[in-house]
Formats: structure tokens, C-alpha cells, sequence
């Protein structure tokens, strides 16, 4: 039973003893009633009296009850008199029904409750609860077909066990299907339940396996045919619904239209990398983790979005109203063909994408939209929609329009980032909703015009489907703003189309005008400037076309818009960084855009260098002057403009401090590497002089002399001697003697007649890694040592044997912080003695920060690669699981274990070994089960790990 605490017992108390006041001035006999039950059963009655009390008018109050409310009373009164638990329960669940419940939903309730407790009270609690949970996110036909499907099941004749594995099963189930699907899933769940309870699980069984996928005639067909074989054969029915059958498999394969996003993801992934977008692809369901914002169109930001935008408040004012929802829309909150449409957005980081796509008949047209989605969606990122710059827009305006700009334009960039420069343009206008509009729709204009110029089979392919969606917007939308029609115009190319000729002749002459300044001034200049150039030119005139009073946003086939919000928020870091730079800069009379200074962050994942800044400065003056300008900053104005003390997010390389390279990183969410993401600098420790290493040899001068006389051991003899060969160096007289005693009694003799020397030659390297996160700064139980202490003393030990062997073997340790700031220390390298400079490294071993082990697995390999030896062998030693700042659980189990795979592949032995952690069962994910060693007694590390080396390599 979880533990409450104090703090949390007393404002529990404090909240129901609220409740009930507020009830008493509501109705003081209900709440002398409810005092004088059960506590919980009382707090539940007061609660749900309370919550139905909030939408009555206040004026009806405290005088005389609502009719609902009387009712509800009633039942719960009624509900009561068989206990404290049954009235409860009733309590909790009627609210629901009778504040979304229509057209006799609560006799259909009444009635289930009633089927349901012929098997038992036990069964109620689930089943409801997830009855509430449909019921509040306002999809009451889905609430109808649950309450079929609850009758139908508890119908059946079941024992205790059957009816309590249906009350977990079924909600459990039901609450799975997507809302959008959810009504006719259930139904054909009934339909199975129906003929037999117990096909239940093998149809939900087929639900996880992909039946979940099939459209509602599909998945009704589908049925009927699992119905029919199981009349005739109950064997095959059930593998037929399970899809454990071949004519199972078949069936639902051609059946199958639906598309899931796992099915082309890679696909996709691939086809980014290639357009060198360093973009991936995710699921837009990774963001139901927590409650969403939902937005117009269907487009939603949650957990797994940048946070940022659900903070800002009333600076995206001009953006669609959102509203927070523990629950997906339902089909009343929105327009049901708008809802469940596809929808595309992007946030720099990934395009999201519909976890599925079912909206065409045919499934390779899904694939389709999927492709071409991803396909618009990186345009923005191909042709630097995302460089916009409010200063570059400024510059390249005419001096007569400068002279008109607003005053809200003059001192940007004052009061720190608080938005980005798309978001501070549009402020710049009374309707910045408007502004936003039009820049979307000279922007994807362009994009039309640049993808028409390099991919023109992408236009061929992709705007069709957006025509042909803003067709059935105009059919749907009841009014629709002039804007609209200029989007047709502009981005599809839909000049001539009937619905422009259904505007009043100056609408249609002045949307004509703008579509056709546009196609002039692109041709001209087609940059994301002259986008927004083309907003302040045409601004005022669309603004006169429009009611102001009541102008709704822009509707985009597929939801396709410039959502400059999401990248913001994910970017905010490095456009402060930006900012910051260029501040420095002017204060040095030197001038650089920001967007130049934000796109080499970006390209190099938050780090720049001096080199950077003397290209971003000469990219500004050639811009300015018509020709590169030699601009010279001395390293000491740039380490000062590139200080790092107000940047703590941004990693700066100055020129020589460190050798610095770039190792990709599994993503295990997008099933797909991200190339040069972690930035591992490699350099040697500064040795501390100390007699560390001399004490250990000495207070372990026993088990120093043991393991140079196991380690001699291990030494090869030099030569060997093979007799009886066929050929060899020379006779085996013993073998001759053979020979001739053979032939005197008549046996044919052996031929080997010959002795062979071979020289043995021991070819092995070895390197030791050792990780020096935080954690090994932990004091060992019973000792005064760390935990790092006992593993320098094993390293120490390791070193004279490996010295005693002759084998080749280098010494390494690993940490760092963040992806940027990975560290690799190299303590001793294959082709060094074990100096006194080594024995001061190792003395100088100390716990540094975090465990980034799949980039320190990758360097280390690479190191060890280039080792000319028969056996390579990388020994690993930690004390845990890999952590790091956004490296934790699954993705960084899947990072490590991918790297030693591939260090693996390069020939390349990998052996962990764990101290002070007890066996973890995930060990075996991260290293494999028979690659990894477990000491929870750190103490006697130095002993086993040269045990470990030696069956290595014996």
C-alpha cells in the first residue's frame, strides 16, 4: 500500500473539509446526510454534487436542487443502502453520466451497472472508470457502444476469474484504440464478444498485431470472416481473429490499406539524410505522454514538443487558441474531416508526422502522402526558410519603405531573446495573425518555385494532394478570408480554378495583382526576405479585404504552415548564444548577422569556432560591399567575444586546445544514426607526482609476485618441437626407429617421419577503459576508499602484468557533460613505456562528471583499430549504467550496446566489467549475456580482472 505522507494527509483534510462546506451552502440536509457515512463514500457524494452544482445557475441555488441533481442523489441514496462500496462507486461515475449523458444514456448505465453486479461489485470499478475517461473527452457515441459491449460481455455465464480478467481486459483494451477509430473498434470487439466470450483475446491479440490498422469496413469484414470460420472450426476461427493463421495473415493483408509510420520510417529517414537536412522523422502519438495542447487543424504540441511555446502566454496571442486537455479532441471539439486528417510540422530537431495514414483507399497513396509530407516539410529546411532574419529583411528593403517602418522595429534585439525574429515581424503589425498568413503563404510560394526549379517531380507529385485538399476545404468551410483564395493562387497555382471566380471582381482583380507582384519579385530575388518583403508591400491592402472583427486563420491543406514557434523554442539556447555574439561583435565595431551566427551553431550541434566568426564577418562585409572583406580579429578579441561565461550552453574550440572528433549516435527512437553528434575531445591527464603507484606494489607485494609468476606463465616458450610430420626441419629418430621396426614385421610404416620447430609469437593489445563518472568518488562499505581508489589499484596491477606478459596495452579513462562535452583521457598509449609520466597519470585518476559510453566505446575503438595484432581486446570497467544530460534508460542502453556491436564488427573483442552493483538483468541488454563481468565486491577487483584478462587471452 503506498504511504501518504504528513503533508500530503493534512491537505487531503484540508480539501475535503472544504468540500463540504461548500456542499453545506449548496444543501445543509445533503450534507448532514453525507457526514453521516463512510468518509470516503460522504467525500465522493460532496464532490460529485459539487462538480454537477458548477454549470447550474446561481440564482436556482441554494433555494431548491436541479432536477439532475435531485436525481442523482436519489440513485446514489438508492445505491447506499447496499453498501458503502457499491454507493461509492455510483457516486464517482454517475457524475460523468449525468453531465455528458444524452438521449437515454443514463437508463443504458443503470442497466449495465445492473448486468454487471449480477457477477459482482468487484466487477464496476475499471470498466467505469474508463467509461469517465471516454465520457470526458466528449465522445459519448464511443461511451454508448462501451456500455453494448460491458452488457454484452457480463451477459455471458462466467466464473469469478472470467469476469475479473474481463473488468482488467476490456477497459484496458478500449482505452487503447485511437479516439478517432475508437467507436467502430468496439463495436466489432462487441460483435466478437457476442459469439463467444473467450474470443476476446486472441481478436485483441490481433488488434496489437496490426488489425488496429484496417478501416472500419475493412475491420467489420474482417470479423465476419473470423465469425464464420469459428462456427465452422472454433481452432481456426481463433488463429484466423489472431492473426496466427496464414489465411489470417493473407486476409488482413489484403485487407490492409493503412499505413503506420514504422513501416516507412527508415525509408524516410534515409531519403532526409540524403537532402542533408539532419532532420528525422517521429511520430506525432509521442506526444500524448502527458496531457497536449491541441491546436487548429488537429495539431498538437505536448511533452515530447518544445515546451517553450506552452509557456509564453499571451506573446503567441496571434496564434490558434489551444486549450489543455488530458485527452485527445473529440470529435464534437473539432471539425470531424479536419480532426482526422493527416497533419505535418516540424521543430528543427524532427518533421512529425501521423502515426498512420488511412485517408486514400489504396495503400500505396498512403505512402504517398507520407512521402510527400516529409518531402514539403524539409523544403523549408533545404532552402533556409528558418535563416529568416529580421535585420537581413531590413537591409534589403528600400530606403523609402525604411523611412515607413514601424517605431516597434527600432532598439530589436534590446531586453534579451524573448521570441525569434519571425515572431517579432509579425508583431510589427496590427493583425499579426494576418502577417503571419501572408508570410506562410509567400514562403511556400517560393518553396513551389524552388522545388519546381531543382525537384520538379516532387511538384508533380505533392501539390496535386494539396489542391485537392484545398478543394475540399472550400467545399467544407461555410466562409472562407480573401487570404485563402491567395494561397491558391500564390502556393498551388490555382489561378483559373473555379473557386477564385466566386469573389466579387475587386477581390479577384487585387488577389490576381498580388499573385502576380509576387511571381515578379521572386523571380527577381527568390529568398526568404523577399517573402517578407512581400508582406509589408501587400499588408494594408489585405487587411482592407478582410473583416477584421472576425478573421480566423489561415487553413492549410494538411495543416502545412511556417511554425517558426516550435524551432524557437528547441533553438532558444543557441539564438541567445547568437545574440550575445553578435553584441560582442558590434562592441568591436564589427558587424555579422545573427542568422549566420546561428546557422553555424546549428550545423556544428552548438559548438564555433574562431574560424567561424572570420567567415561570418567576411560573409557580412561581402554582402554589404559587393566584395569579401579581409577582416582581421586577433585571437584575444575572439577568445573575449567568444568568452563563455554568459553562454554556459555553447561549447567554443579555440584553435590547438585539444584534439577534437565527432562520433555518431544510435537513436534508438528513430531507428537511425545521428551522424557527428557527440563531440569527444581526446587529450592526455596532467600527471600529479605522488607515490600511489609505489605504495600499491608494495602493500601488495603478495599478490604482486603472484600474478608476475601467473603472467610468466602466460609468456610463450619460444620454440616449440612437432614431431611426426610429413615434412619438417629434420628426422624424428624415434619415428624412424618406428619405421624400421613397422616394415622388419611386416606392417606398413607411418610416413611422418619428421620433427618441426615452430616459434611462438604472442600477438595481443590490449586497452583499458575506465569510466570516471561521479559515482566512483562513492566510499566503499567497511573501507576508507572510493570506489575509484580500488580501480586504480587494479589498473596499477594490470599494468605490471601486462609488462611481465610483453603484450601490447594502452590505459584510458572516460566522462564528460552533454553531447558537446564528452571527454576521453588518455592515461598511457600503445607504443609508450610505463614511465614515470604513466605512473603520474594514473596517480592523477579522478571522478570528473557524467557517463557518455557509447561516444567513449566508439573513440576508444577507433584508437584500438589502428593496433597491428591478431587479438584486440577493449576492456571496459565501470561502476553502472551509462547517464547522461538527454543519455539516460533505453536510448542510452541502445547507444552503448550499438557501439560495442560495431566495435565488434572491426574485429575488435569487448569485455565489460561492472563493480559495486549487484547483477542487473539489463546488464545483458547493455553488454550481452556473455560479454560482461559482474564484481559487487569492488575489493576484489584487482584479483579477478587480471583472472578475466588471463582466460582472455590464454
Amino acid at each position: 500500500m503506498r504511504s501518504i505522507s504528513y503533508k500530503n494527509a493534512f491537505q487531503l483534510e484540508t480539501q475535503t473539509e472544504d468540500a463540504f462546506e461548500r456542499l453545506y451552502a449548496l444543501d445543509p440536509e445533503l450534507t448532514e446526510w453525507t457526514l453521516m457515512q463512510e468518509a470516503g463514500f460522504g467525500y465522493a457524494v460532496a464532490e460529485g454534487c459539487l462538480e454537477l452544482a458548477e454549470n447550474t445557475d446561481p440564482a436556482h441555488l441554494p433555494n431548491h436542487l436541479p432536477s439532475h441533481l435531485n436525481d442523482y442523489c436519489r440513485l446514489v441514496r438508492e445505491a447506499a443502502k447496499n453498501g458503502p462500496t457499491l454507493g461509492k462507486i455510483m457516486a464517482t461515475y454517475l457524475t460523468p453520466v449525468f453531465r455528458h449523458g444524452k438521449n437515454g444514456f443514463l437508463e443504458h448505465f443503470l442497466h449495465t451497472v445492473d448486468i454487471m453486479l449480477t457477477k459482482g461489485i468487484y466487477t464496476l470499478n475499471r470498466p467505469l472508470e474508463a467509461m469517465a475517461a471516454i465520457l470526458d473527452a466528449g465522445d459519448t457515441a464511443s461511451g454508448d457502444v462501451y456500455l453494448n459491449l460491458l452488457g454484452q460481455a457480463f451477459s455471458h455465464e462466467l466464473s469469478y476469474n472470467q469476469s475479473l480478467h474481463l473488468s482488467y481486459n476490456l477497459p484496458t483494451a478500449v482505452l487503447s484504440f485511437a479516439p478517432s477509430k475508437r467507436l467502430w473498434q468496439i463495436e466489432a470487439l462487441r460483435r466478437v464478444i457476442k459469439r463467444d466470450f473467450r474470443l476476446a483475446e486472441p481478436f485483441l491479440e490481433g488488434m496489437e498485431k496490426g488489425l488496429h490498422l484496417l478501416s472500419e469496413a475493412a475491420l467489420h469484414d474482417f470479423v465476419s470472416s473470423g465469425l464464420e470460420k469459428f462456427q465452422k472450426n472454433p481452432g481456426l476461427g481463433r488463429n484466423f481473429l489472431s492473426l496466427d493463421s496464414r489465411l489470417g495473415i493473407e486476409t488482413y493483408t489484403e485487407m490492409l490499406v493503412t499505413v503506420s509510420l514504422s513501416q516507412v520510417r527508415q525509408q524516410l529517414n534515409r531519403y532526409l539524410q540524403a537532402r542533408g537536412t539532419g532532420l528525422g522523422v517521429r511520430g506525432q502519438e509521442a506526444s500524448r505522454k502527458s496531457p497536449l495542447e491541441w491546436g487548429a487543424g488537429g495539431c498538437f504540441y505536448g511533452a515530447d514538443i518544445p515546451p517553450a511555446l506552452l509557456q509564453r502566454g499571451s506573446e503567441t496571442s496571434h496564434l490558434p487558441r489551444v486549450r489543455h486537455s488530458p485527452c485527445p479532441p473529440s470529435k464534437g471539439d473539432f471539425d470531424v474531416s479536419a480532426s482526422d486528417l493527416p497533419s505535418v510540422f516540424s521543430d528543427g530537431k524532427f518533421i512529425y508526422l501521423p502515426d498512420e495514414i488511412s485517408l486514400f483507399e489504396s495503400r500505396t497513396e498512403n505512402v504517398n502522402l507520407y512521402k510527400c509530407l516529409t518531402k514539403l516539410e524539409s523544403a523549408y529546411y533545404e532552402f533556409r526558410t528558418f535563416d529568416f532574419d529580421l535585420e537581413k529583411v531590413i537591409d534589403s528593403l528600400a530606403d523609402v519603405q525604411k523611412a515607413n517602418l514601424p517605431p516597434s522595429l527600432q532598439g530589436r534585439g534590446t531586453g534579451g531573446v524573448r521570441f525569434g525574429d519571425a515572431e517579432q515581424f509579425f508583431r510589427v503589425f496590427p493583425m499579426p495573425s494576418l502577417a503571419a498568413d501572408l508570410f506562410t503563404i509567400f514562403e511556400q510560394g517560393r518553396i513551389r518555385k524552388m522545388l519546381n526549379r531543382f525537384y520538379p517531380g516532387i511538384v508533380r507529385q505533392a501539390f496535386p494532394l494539396l489542391q485537392n485538399e484545398a478543394r475540399r476545404i472550400f467545399r467544407e468551410e461555410e466562409t472562407l478570408a480573401p487570404v485563402f483564395f491567395l494561397y491558391e493562387a500564390t502556393v498551388l497555382g490555382m489561378s483559373h480554378d473555379a473557386e477564385l471566380f466566386s469573389l466579387s471582381h475587386a477581390v479577384k482583380e487585387e488577389i490576381e495583382r498580388i499573385a502576380e507582384l509576387f511571381e515578379t519579385m521572386i523571380e527577381a530575388m527568390p529568398l526568404v526576405e523577399t517573402a517578407a518583403e512581400l508582406v509589408f508591400r501587400v499588408y494594408g491592402d489585405m487587411e482592407n479585404l478582410i473583416d477584421k472583427n472576425d478573421y480566423k486563420p489561415l487553413k492549410t491543406p494538411f495543416g502545412w504552415k511556417f511554425r517558426h514557434d516550435l524551432f524557437f523554442s528547441v533553438f532558444r539556447d543557441i539564438e541567445e548564444s547568437a545574440e550575445t555574439i553578435k553584441k560582442r561583435l558590434e562592441a568591436k565595431g564589427i558587424k555579422a548577422y545573427k542568422s549566420d551566427i546561428k546557422k553555424h551553431l546549428i550545423e556544428k550541434n552548438g559548438g564555433i569556432s574562431a574560424e567561424d566568426i572570420q567567415k561570418i564577418v567576411q560573409c557580412r562585409t561581402q554582402n554589404s560591399d559587393g566584395e569579401a572583406g579581409q577582416v582581421s580579429i586577433s585571437l584575444e578579441s575572439l577568445r573575449e567575444i567568444l568568452g563563455t561565461a554568459e553562454m554556459p550552453h555553447l561549447e567554443i574550440q579555440m584553435p590547438d586546445e585539444a584534439n577534437v572528433f565527432w562520433h555518431k549516435e544510435w537513436d534508438c527512437r528513430l531507428g537511425d544514426y545521428l551522424q557527428d553528434h557527440v563531440r569527444v575531445l581526446d587529450k592526455f591527464i596532467n600527471g600529479v607526482e605522488s607515490d600511489f603507484y609505489l605504495s600499491v606494489l608494495n602493500r601488495r607485494r603478495g599478490l604482486v609476485k603472484q600474478i608476475r609468476h601467473a603472467f610468466e606463465l602466460l609468456k610463450p616458450e619460444g620454440i616449440t618441437l612437432l614431431r611426426q610430420w610429413i615434412e619438417g626441419d629434420e628426422f624424428d629418430y624415434r619415428a624412424l626407429l618406428d619405421f624400421a621396426i613397422d616394415k622388419k614385421a611386416g606392417v606398413t610404416p607411418s610416413e611422418r617421419l619428421y620433427i618441426k620447430r615452430l616459434k611462438q609469437q604472442r600477438d595481443v593489445a590490449v586497452l583499458l577503459l575506465t569510466d570516471l563518472s561521479r559515482s566512483t568518488a562513492n566510499l566503499v562499505p567497511g573501507t576508507q576508499s572510493s570506489v575509484l581508489d580500488i580501480e586504480k589499484e587494479a589498473i596499477v596491477l594490470f599494468c605490471e602484468a601486462l609488462v611481465v606478459v610483453g603484450d601490447a596495452f594502452a590505459v584510458a579513462g572516460f566522462s564528460g557533460t552533454g553531447r558537446l562535452g564528452a571527454d576521453y583521457f588518455r592515461i598511457k598509449d600503445f607504443d609508450e613505456e610505463m614511465s614515470d609520466a604513466v605512473k603520474a597519470r594514473i596517480n592523477a585518476m579522478s571522478p570528473q562528471r557524467s557517463t557518455r559510453m557509447g561516444a567513449a566505446i566508439r573513440h576508444a575503438a577507433f584508437r584500438l583499430e589502428k593496433v597491428p595484432a591478431k587479438v584486440r581486446l577493449l576492456l571496459i570497467l565501470s561502476d553502472g549504467f551509462p547517464n547522461d544530460a538527454d543519455y539516460k534508460r533505453e536510448y542510452a542502453i541502445e547507444d552503448t550496446r550499438r557501439a560495442i556491436f560495431e566495435a565488434q564488427a572491426k574485429n575488435i573483442h569487448a569485455r565489460a566489467i561492472t563493480v559495486n552493483l549487484v547483477g542487473d538483468a539489463k546488464l545483458d541488454e547493455l553488454y550481452g549475456a556473455l560479454h560482461h563481468n559482474v564484481i559487487s565486491d569492488v575489493r576484489e577487483l584487482p584479483d579477478k580482472l587480471l583472472r578475466i584478462y588471463s582466460s582472455l587471452t590464454r
